[in-house]
């Protein structure tokens, strides 16, 4: 993987979980797993209050900056993004973007309306 398309991931899968992906409804593993990104993205790129007002671009240009002044550290973030499943398992109610399986015996899927109808 180059290193564009891996800050690229990088970015997509930080700012995801950001925006409630990984949030608490989430599966453990998961959430776990993105508490390490989020972790190597404070420790390297800046605080989550510095990296808010920026775009998913400006985020990916800062990743891809680090990563080329700091060569050693790109297996360690590809070992991280590797580890983020690309299936998650939501539990409860909540809003979902992705790649969503629902499994179960009674499982309520793209049927559900919410306007009362």
């Amino acid at each position: 993987m180059n290193l564009a398309t891996l800050a690229d991931a990088a970015t997509t899968a930080y700012v995801t979980g950001i925006a409630g992906h990984a949030a608490a409804g989430t599966d453990g593993v998961v959430r776990a797993q993105f508490a390490r990104l989020r972790a190597f993205f404070g420790s390297t790129l800046g605080e989550e209050s510095e990296l808010a007002p920026l775009t998913a671009d400006e985020i990916s240009a800062r990743v891809l900056r680090y990563l080329e002044d700091n060569p050693d550290q790109v297996e360690t973030l590809a070992g991280l993004l590797e580890k983020l499943p690309s299936k998650n398992n939501i539990e409860g109610a909540g809003t979902v973007h992705g790649n969503v399986e629902l499994k179960g015996k009674y499982v309520a899927g793209r049927d559900i309306r919410f306007d009362g109808r």
